[in-house]
């Protein structure tokens, strides 16, 4: 009987190896999977945020409005949103957060309103800046909309005079949230 009991205990640091092994080796390959998986969901998300940003380029005042020409630049924005002379095509439904400022100088007989608008003719903002007689304004908003698939987006300013600041002054975009 004395055999078949040192067999036994000879074979226990043996069974303490393979235990270790075996230990060691899950431990590897969970670390592996989490790596992997993690790998992935960063792969599937998407490189950055959608914004596009428009600065004036040309104001052009009319009988009724002022007319203006935007300099667009934009990232991250392939297939979500367009620009297309004076305005943002919606190409993506989701939530996007608009915002506008455009400032002015010098006196004007006239409020001062500054009109986001999605085609046909929707207004979805108005700001109004300082009251007439003041020497220099602005007027600015942002705040969140859901936009769906083909909307189009414009600005319009109610001044005709010739008043308006051009450049990084004046702007309005949009970003994906």
């Amino acid at each position: 009987m004395e055999t078949p009991h040192l067999m036994e205990n000879g074979n226990t640091p043996q069974n303490r190896k393979c235990c270790k092994v075996a230990l060691y080796t899950s431990i590897f390959v969970l670390i592996v999977i989490s790596f992997l998986v993690s790998t992935v969901f960063y792969l599937l998300q998407p490189r950055g945020t959608c914004w596009a940003h428009g600065s004036l380029k040309k104001y052009a005042p009319t009988a009724e409005k002022g007319t203006m020409i935007w300099e667009w630049r934009s990232e991250h924005c392939q297939g979500l949103v367009q620009h297309l002379n004076e305005t943002l095509i919606i190409m993506e439904d989701g939530n996007y957060y608009i915002y506008a400022q455009v400032n002015r100088k010098g006196e004007v007989n006239e409020s001062f309103m500054l009109v986001l608008y999605k085609t046909p003719r929707i207004t979805l903002n108005e700001a109004v800046g300082p009251n007439t007689g003041n020497k220099n304004g602005t007027v600015n908003f942002g705040r969140p909309f859901h936009l769906r698939k083909g909307d189009t987006l414009y600005c319009e300013l109610n001044v005709r005079s010739r008043s308006i600041l051009s450049e990084h002054h004046n702007y309005w975009g949009l970003y994906k949230i």
